[in-house]
């Protein structure tokens, strides 16, 4: 993860301090490509330099992160986040899995009878003055629900877009039936179907950082029956 973040390079030395007891010589085959040799072992009696000639991990190796590992490690949302922007690979192990059983007959046959029924005109947005509003016309009518639930966006950066939000929330699997954008009040507001849904968005993106500002992810203060929210609750 210091790789990624820019905090360490390739010639960092990696030291290491443990008791003279501990130092033992590790078989080659017994090493994966996510292990990091160090550079210098430090134990009471002695300071051993290893001169270990084994390339260190280059980052994040994102095929051996799974979706669990992403939600105990909330900064690895916005490593991943962040290196998908800059063209990286960042299949999870999890996702390996879904794309081989996604390429099967039975499932290729589905996805294309899927976009072939989609109608063309999926989604309805308006936007006034610095407020934007989308919602999915495929999804149950908001109005008139009594199980809608609004999670609050706060510290978005003036430099973020809402393209940019959304391309966040599809990543992290956290998509609203609509997303009312208030970029002047650096927030936004996302409807979920229920209760449940928008406690699991908040969980996905608790900790993730856009424009170089950690957002404030939570349950709207206010949540009112038409799942709509009174915005001056949050302040």
């Amino acid at each position: 993860m210091m790789v990624s973040m820019g905090a360490v390079q390739e010639d960092t030395p990696v030291v290491t301090i443990v008791h003279d007891c501990q130092v033992v010589d590790i078989a080659e085959e017994l090493l994966d490509d996510h292990d990091l040799t160090v550079d210098y072992i430090l134990t009471p009696t002695r300071t051993i330099k290893t001169n270990c000639k084994r390339p260190k991990p280059q980052g994040i190796i994102w095929h051996k992160v799974s979706y669990e590992m992403l939600g105990k490690i909330p900064i690895l949302k916005s490593l991943r986040y962040r290196e998908r922007q800059t063209g990286k690979d960042v299949t999870l192990q999890d996702e390996h899995s879904d794309l081989a059983n996604a390429n099967t007959p039975a499932a290729l046959n589905e996805k294309a009878m899927a976009e072939n029924t989609r109608p063309q005109a999926a989604t309805g947005s308006a936007q006034i003055g610095q407020h934007y509003v989308e919602s999915d016309s495929l999804s149950p009518r908001l109005e008139g629900s009594g199980m809608i639930t609004t999670v609050y966006v706060g510290n978005i950066s003036p430099s973020v877009r809402v393209s940019e939000l959304k391309c966040a929330l599809r990543e992290f699997h956290a998509t609203p039936l609509r997303l009312n954008w208030q970029g002047a009040q650096h927030r936004a507001f996302l409807d979920y179907k229920d209760k449940a849904t928008a406690e699991s968005a908040v969980s996905s993106l608790k900790g993730l950082s856009l424009g170089g500002n950690t957002l404030r992810v939570e349950l709207a203060k206010n949540q009112r029956n038409k799942g709509q929210v009174e915005i001056n609750s949050q302040k």
